[in-house]
């Protein structure tokens, strides 16, 4: 994730709290507790986005949720840090229909099936609209129409689910919050 920040300046008071901005935002590159400040809201709204999001597009994944959302890490790099999630469920975990449907198509999930990106991209003939090149096939049975799935005794109608995007829902959310993040930070190290 990445930020991009655009200044509209109105006149020189509002330059002079662009640069104050600027200013704090240079003191505290440096300043771990607040590189950690940060990366906590941070991990708090990409779980509030994953959240509401996951709930609009109505996965088929349902159960992974809870391990998805506890599943966000921090990665420290050079210039700052990264936000990922990682999660993989091992390919036994699928479905036996799923699996079947693989292995019929010629795709194998050798190392697991990524939720984490199924949940950004999608899957299905609904995923299919937006999708995540090389990531996997989307539709791989050409499915013209919803298909039926049998999950723990009950069987359920599917067309797949589109990409949540949720990392780049919480890239906008924190250009939104950080601002005020940065005072709320600035304002408890006065106290």
């Amino acid at each position: 994730m990445s930020l991009k920040i655009s200044i509209d300046v109105k006149g020189i008071e509002d330059l002079q709290k662009q640069i104050d901005y600027v200013n704090k935002m240079l003191q505290m590159k440096s300043d771990k507790s607040f590189q950690k400040y940060i990366q906590e809201r941070v991990l708090e709204t990409v779980k509030e986005v994953a959240a509401l999001r996951l709930n609009i597009i109505g996965t088929t994944n349902y159960e992974w949720i809870d391990e998805y959302q506890n599943n966000h890490k921090i990665r420290e790099t050079n210039n700052g840090f990264e936000l990922y999630n990682d999660l993989v469920i091992p390919a036994n975990m699928l479905s036996i229909s799923e699996s079947k449907s693989y292995r019929k198509n010629n795709m194998t999930y050798d190392e697991g099936f990524n939720i984490a990106l199924a949940f950004e991209y999608g899957v299905g003939i609904v995923g299919q609209q937006n999708p995540k090149k090389g990531a996997w096939e989307y539709n791989i049975n050409e499915h013209e129409k919803p298909w039926y799935y049998t999950k723990n005794g009950q069987t359920y109608k599917t067309e797949g689910y589109e990409g949540a995007e949720i990392y780049r829902y919480t890239a906008i959310e924190v250009e939104k919050r950080l601002k005020g993040w940065l005072n709320d930070y600035s304002n408890s190290k006065k106290k």
